[in-house]
C-alpha cells in the first residue's frame, strides 16, 4: 500500500494577520460567521475587538476549559438561530474544537459519538461542512491546523475524538501578538503542549518523514521562545517563536502521538486540569518508559539537539526534559494538580486504554503498565 499524506491549508502567520479575518472570510463567502470564543477572551475585550470586525456576526462564548457536547449542542443552536453561513474559532484548543464540532454538526446527522474515530466514525464524515477559520490566541495545541476535535462526550465517558481531513479549518490566522496578555503559568502550560507534540509525533511508530522533518523544526522554534516568552511575555520574538513551534507542532502530530497523550486525555476528562500541563508533567515519564523501543529515535532526537551521541543521548534528552518543567510555573507531580485523585488511577488508566493516540506510541501498552506510569508521575 502506498503512504498517504495529507496537509494542512491555508496560513496567515505574523503580529497583526487577525485583522485580515473580514477579507478571508469573504474570500470564503462567509457573510454571517458563528465566533466560538470563550468567556476569558470576552472579558479581556479580544473577542469583542474581532466581533466589531464582523457586524454580521453571532458571539458564542459559553465554551469550558474542557468543552462538552453540551457546549457544542448550544453553540449549534447559536448557529441556526443566527443563521450563520461560516464558523470563526478564536481562543485556544477549547474554542478552536468546540468550533470543529459544531461545524461538523451543522450538516451531519446524529450525535458527536457517531464520529468517534476508534469506532469508525473517521468514514462518517464529509466534506459536507461550512467553511471555518481559526484564530489560535494561545501556542500549544495546534487545533488551527489539525484535523480532529476533541470533545468530553456523555455517551463515552471520555475525551472522544472526531477525526478527518475534512475538519482542517479552512484558512488559520497565527497573530502572535494575540497571546501577549497570557500569563506566565498559562504560556507555560500551553508551550509545553507544543514541545510534547514534536517530541511524540517524533517519535510515533507512523511512517511520515514529512512530519518528522516538521516535528525536529518544530522543536527548535519551541525551545526558543518557550523559557523566554514565560519570563518576559511582552517579548515579541520569543511569542512569534512559540506560535510557530505549536504550529509546527500542530501539523508534525498528524503523524500520530503516544502515550502522554493518552493519558492526558484520561486525567483531563473530569474538566479540571490542564492538558499542556499534564503533558509537562508525563513527558519525562513517558521517555523513560519507551526508552527502550524508541532508543534510536530518542539517540537520533537528542544528536540534533545537541544533548550527545550514542547511548547518553536518550537519557540526556530525558534530562532536558525534566529540567525544562522544573524551570518552569507548572507543578512537576500529578499530586499537586487539583481535582486528581491517586486512588482513581485505574480508571484513568482504563480511560487510556480507550484513548487512540497510545496506539501508535512506540512501545505497546497495557492497562497494568499506565497503572504504572501513572503512580510513577504522582
Amino acid at each position: 500500500m502506498p503512504a498517504l499524506f495529507t496537509f494542512p491549508t491555508r496560513i496567515l502567520f505574523g503580529n497583526g494577520v487577525h485583522r485580515h479575518l473580514p477579507e478571508e472570510l469573504a474570500r470564503l463567502g462567509v457573510h454571517r460567521p458563528l465566533i466560538v470564543t470563550d468567556p476569558g477572551l470576552m472579558e479581556v475585550g479580544i473577542a469583542t475587538e474581532v466581533a466589531a470586525q464582523l457586524p454580521c456576526s453571532t458571539v458564542f462564548s459559553d465554551v469550558l476549559a474542557n468543552p462538552t457536547e453540551d457546549n457544542v449542542l448550544a453553540g449549534l443552536e447559536s448557529y441556526r438561530a443566527g443563521e450563520c453561513d461560516g464558523v470563526v474559532g478564536l481562543g485556544g484548543g477549547s474554542p478552536l474544537d468546540t468550533a470543529k464540532a459544531i461545524r461538523l454538526m451543522t450538516t451531519h446527522p446524529g450525535s458527536l459519538a457517531d464520529y468517534d474515530l476508534t469506532t469508525g466514525g473517521l468514514d462518517r464524515i464529509t466534506p459536507d461542512m461550512p467553511p471555518m477559520a481559526a484564530v489560535p490566541t494561545t501556542s500549544g495545541t495546534g487545533s488551527e491546523v489539525g484535523r480532529g476535535t476533541l470533545i468530553q462526550l456523555r455517551q463515552t465517558g471520555r475525551k472522544t475524538i472526531a477525526l478527518s481531513p475534512h475538519l482542517l479549518p479552512s484558512v488559520a490566522l497565527c497573530d502572535p501578538e494575540l497571546t501577549r496578555g497570557l500569563s506566565p503559568a498559562l504560556t507555560a502550560g500551553t508551550g509545553m503542549d507544543a514541545f510534547t507534540h514534536c517530541i511524540e509525533s517524533y517519535l510515533s511508530t507512523t511512517f511520515h518523514p514529512i512530519c518528522d522533518g516538521v516535528a525536529l523544526e518544530g522543536l527548535h522554534y519551541v525551545s526558543k521562545g518557550l523559557e523566554a516568552a514565560v519570563m518576559d511575555g511582552s517579548n515579541m520574538q520569543a511569542r512569534e517563536a512559540l506560535m510557530m513551534g505549536a504550529l509546527l507542532g500542530g501539523i508534525s502530530f498528524h503523524k500520530g502521538l503516544g502515550v502522554v497523550h493518552s493519558l492526558s486525555h484520561a486525567l483531563g476528562a473530569e474538566g479540571r486540569a490542564h492538558h499542556g500541563t499534564l503533558n509537562a508533567i508525563l513527558l519525562p515519564h513517558s521517555l523513560r518508559f519507551n526508552r527502550e523501543a524508541a532508543f534510536s529515535r530518542l539517540t537520533e532526537l537528542a544528536a540534533r539537539l545537541g544533548l550527545g551521541r550514542a547511548g547518553e543521548g536518550p537519557s540526556h534528552l530525558i534530562t532536558l526534559t525534566e529540567l525544562v518543567l522544573a524551570r518552569l510555573p507548572l507543578p512537576r507531580r500529578l499530586g499537586l494538580v487539583e481535582g486528581l485523585r491517586h486512588d482513581r488511577i485505574p480508571e484513568y488508566a482504563r480511560l487510556a486504554m480507550l484513548d487512540h493516540c497510545h496506539r501508535t506510541n512506540p512501545r505497546p501498552c497495557t492497562q497494568a503498565d499506565l497503572e504504572a506510569l501513572l503512580d510513577r508521575a504522582w
